[in-house]
C-alpha cells in the first residue's frame, strides 16, 4: 500500500488557506493512484506532527503544497514529521520527501492552463505580457528564485512579447512592474497557493484594479486567480510524489 500526504501550511484567520489542499487531495483521491490522501497542516488541524502515525501504509509520499523552498519545506515539515532527508526509515514505513511545487518541471505548465482560463473568450490587440507575481521576501533568496525560473522556462517557449516578474515584498514592485511593461495588455497571474488577504484585497487595492479586467491608463490588466488553486495542481501533486519514487537517495532511520 502507498499514501500521499499533502502537507500545507494552514491558518487560523483565513479559511480558504487550507481549502486548495482539502480540493486536490479529493481529486487524487478520485484517480486511486493512492491507496491513501491525506491532509495535514502547519496551522490547522489535522496537524502534520501527528499524521504519519495516522497512515497505514508502508510506503509514503510527503509532498509540500508550498512553492518556493524555504523555512518551512527545508525546517519545519522535517522537524515536524520527524524526517531525515529525501528518503526516511520509520520503524517498516518508508517516507519520501518531495520538493515544494513551484521548482518542478510542470508548474509552468499550470501557469498557463490559468492564463488559459482568464483570457479564454477574450480578443486582445497589440503587445501582450505575462507578469508572474510572486510573494517574496528579503530573508529567503529562494522565495523569489523560483518565480524568475518558472518566468524563465515560459519565456524561453515565447508565447508572450514579455515575461516578467514582480513581488510583493521584495524588489521588482509589483506597481511598477505593471506601469512600466512596455505592453498594452498585461496578464497578471499570482504565483501563490491559495487566495487569501493578499490576492483578494492589497493587490487589487495597490494595483487599483476592479475585477479581472482593468483599464489602466493605457493598458489592460487582466488579473487571475492564484496558480494553486487551478484543477491541475492535483496532478502535479501527484507528479511530484510519483518522482520521488524514481530517485534513489541514501535511506535513513529515523530515531
Amino acid at each position: 500500500m502507498k499514501a500521499l500526504v499533502i502537507v500545507g501550511h494552514g491558518s487560523h484567520l483565513n479559511e480558504d488557506s487550507s481549502l486548495p489542499v482539502y480540493e486536490h487531495a479529493q481529486r487524487i483521491r478520485g484517480t486511486g493512484e493512492f491507496d491513501e490522501v491525506v491532509e495535514s497542516f502547519w496551522k490547522e488541524e489535522p496537524s502534520m506532527r501527528h499524521v504519519l502515525d495516522t497512515v497505514e501504509s508502508e510506503e509514503i509520499y510527503v509532498v509540500p503544497a508550498f512553492i518556493s523552498e524555504g523555512y518551512f519545506t527545508q525546517q519545519v515539515i522535517p522537524r515536524e514529521l520527524g524526517l531525515e532527508g529525501p528518503v526516511t526509515r520509520r520503524g517498516s514505513k518508508t517516507v519520501r520527501y518531495a520538493g515544494p511545487l513551484g521548482t518542478f518541471e510542470g508548474m509552468p505548465d499550470v501557469i498557463l492552463e490559468r492564463v488559459g482560463d482568464l483570457m479564454r473568450g477574450r480578443k486582445t490587440s497589440g503587445r501582450t505580457a505575462l507578469v508572474l507575481l510572486g510573494h517574496g521576501t528579503d530573508l529567503n533568496k529562494n522565495s523569489g528564485g523560483v518565480i524568475y525560473m518558472n518566468a524563465r522556462r515560459i519565456r524561453e517557449r515565447g508565447l508572450y512579447d514579455l515575461v516578467e516578474v514582480g513581488f510583493l515584498d521584495q524588489e521588482p514592485e509589483i506597481g511598477a512592474v505593471v506601469e512600466g511593461v512596455a505592453a498594452r495588455n498585461v496578464i497578471l497571474i499570482p504565483v501563490f497557493i491559495a487566495e487569501g488577504w493578499h490576492t483578494r484585497e492589497t493587490i487589487p487595492e495597490d494595483l487599483g484594479l476592479t475585477g479581472e479586467v482593468t483599464l489602466l491608463g493605457d493598458k489592460t490588466v487582466f488579473y487571475g486567480a492564484p496558480v494553486g488553486t487551478h484543477p491541475s495542481m492535483a496532478n502535479l501533486i501527484a507528479a511530484r510524489a510519483r518522482e520521488t519514487a524514481r530517485e534513489e537517495p541514501v535511506v535513513r532511520s529515523a530515531t
